[in-house]
This record gives C-alpha cells, sequence and structure tokens, in this order.
C-alpha cells in the first residue's frame, strides 16, 4: 500500500490542484504579455534614442535622455499635478468609498427590508463604474459649464486654474468609488459579529466600536484600497485628458498627459519613453512601499 504522505494521493492531487491553478491564470498572464509587457520591453531601448517617433531611422543617445529630464524645468508642474491628484483623490476616494460601504452594511430598515435595501444601495452606487471615463468627463464637463453657471451663478470651475484640478477629481470620484466602495464593503462582512456582540456588552459607544473594532479590523481593505488609489491617481490620465487637455494652461496637465504630450504631440519619443520609464519605476517604489507600509499596520492592529 502507498504511503499516505509527500509521495501519496494527497501529493498528487495538490500538484493537479497547483497545475490547473496555474492553468486558469494563463489566459490573464498571456493578455498581460501581448498588452503590457512585450510593448514595454520593445520600447525599452527607444528611450535611449532621439526617435521622433515618425521616421524609420534614429540615433542612440545613450543616457541624454535621462539626463535631459533631470534639467527639464517644465516637468515641475505636471509632477506637482499628480502629486495634488493623488493627495485629493486618495483621501476622497476612500472616505466614500467607506462611507457608502458603512451605509451599504447598515440596517436602517426593519429585517424583512434589509436585504434588498443593501442590494438597492450597492448597485446605485456601482453603476457610475460602468461609465467610462472619456464618458464621465463629456458628461460632468456639461454640469460644470451648463448647470452649474444656471444654478449658482459661477464659471465653470474646470476653467479656473484653482478649481479645476478639484473638479476633475470630483467627477473621478464619482465614477470610480464604487470599486472600493465594494472591497471595504467584504472587509466589513468578514467582521466576525461576536466581536461587536462583546464591545456592546462592555457598553462600548457606536464610535469606540468605529475607531477600536471596525477600523482595525479593515486594515487588509486599507491596503489594497489605499494603494490602488494612490497608484492609480498618480497616473491619472483618461479623465483630464477628456475633461481639459491639461488646461488651463496647464494647470490640470498630469505626468501621463505630459509624457503622451511629448510622445504623440512633441515628436519627441525617445524623451518621452524615458519620462515613462522613469515614472512607471517611481509607482512600484511607491506602491511596494506603501503597501509595505500598511501591511506592517495589519500585523501591529
Amino acid at each position: 500500500m502507498q504511503p499516505w504522505g509527500s509521495r501519496g494521493p494527497v501529493s498528487n492531487y495538490m500538484r493537479r490542484r497547483s497545475a490547473m491553478g496555474y492553468l486558469f491564470l494563463l489566459p490573464g498572464f498571456l493578455f498581460f504579455c501581448f498588452a503590457i509587457l512585450i510593448p514595454f520591453i520593445m520600447g525599452f531601448h527607444i528611450s535611449f534614442t532621439d526617435w521622433n517617433g515618425i521616421a524609420r531611422e534614429y540615433n542612440y543617445v545613450g543616457l541624454a535622455n535621462f539626463v535631459t529630464m533631470t534639467r527639464d524645468s517644465r516637468i515641475i508642474k505636471p509632477l506637482t499635478n499628480s502629486l495634488k491628484f493623488a493627495l485629493l483623490g486618495t483621501v476622497g476616494n476612500n472616505l466614500v468609498a467607506l462611507s457608502t460601504a458603512l451605509l451599504v452594511n447598515s440596517q436602517p430598515l426593519n429585517r424583512p427590508f434589509r436585504g434588498a435595501f443593501s442590494r438597492v444601495a450597492r448597485t446605485i452606487f456601482f453603476i457610475p463604474v460602468c461609465f467610462s471615463a472619456i464618458l464621465t468627463a463629456f458628461v460632468w464637463s456639461y454640469i460644470y459649464s451648463k448647470v452649474f453657471p444656471a444654478m449658482f451663478g459661477i464659471k465653470s470651475l474646470l476653467g479656473q486654474k484653482n478649481t479645476v484640478i478639484p473638479a476633475i477629481v470630483l467627477m473621478a470620484l464619482w465614477n470610480s468609488q464604487g470599486i472600493n466602495m465594494l472591497i471595504y464593503y467584504s472587509g466589513l462582512k468578514n467582521i466576525p459579529q461576536e466581536v461587536y456582540e462583546a464591545a456592546i456588552v462592555d457598553g462600548a459607544s457606536p464610535w469606540y466600536k468605529f475607531i477600536h473594532v471596525t477600523l482595525p479590523l479593515l486594515a487588509p481593505s486599507f491596503t489594497v484600497c489605499v494603494t490602488l488609489s494612490l497608484t492609480g491617481w498618480l497616473r491619472e490620465f483618461a479623465t483630464t485628458l477628456a475633461a481639459t487637455g491639461g488646461g488651463p494652461s496647464n494647470y490640470s496637465q498630469t505626468m501621463a498627459i505630459y509624457i503622451y504630450n511629448n510622445l504623440f504631440s512633441y515628436s519627441k519619443a525617445g524623451y518621452g519613453q524615458a519620462v515613462a520609464i522613469a515614472f512607471a519605476i517611481g509607482l512600484i517604489i511607491i506602491g511596494q512601499s506603501v503597501s509595505a507600509f500598511f501591511r506592517s499596520r495589519e500585523v501591529q492592529m
């Protein structure tokens, strides 16, 4: 009889299960290679050339593009704008998403209606995610340019340098917060009710339960949502490009738009690719650092 050990049925079953898992990952991995990895590798050498994006011939210039990037004063405003988007967007997205998740998870109605209320609320809050960033920008641009002036007598928020970034953040929050809402909602559903019951027995107030029970147990959700929000807002592109194109006077131009302009508008594909690579490396470092920080907090909590 074959022993039930490292070479027995359990081991064979685990190997088959692992193989099936990798098989299901294969389509996604192939798409990732085709759409992202291979173009990135093929375009990597462009950052060491003076290619204008059109000509068939180009010259290798070594690290000249990267040196130029460190001396380019035009990059300061896009970088600053991206940091503003990241700060406002990350804080706003997580506050709104957590608030809506708490609302969806609440029980304001009688027991027979709780499930229906939760499903309807989740659907309403998630519907904006189904709209593309381009459509969102067009809809909100109309609201800012037509509805706001008629109702409040103010100019479009997208046309003023002091309000353009908050205005874009607001429209993007409406469009994207539903994803983080579901992540927080899943985290709330995974918190054992026994913990809340024990806190109630100890006389804990609702605020005390939220601070000392809900937030610590939502730490894994915070790790995912904050990391995704921060890296997503740092590379903000489609909504801003469709709404303002980076205007007015580049006050909403992000790093992604700056890279896009160099690649396609300014005929500086080599330099634009160098900036893109440096920016991508920066995003990876920031994302890994933020994720590691929050994971360490999970252990402490």
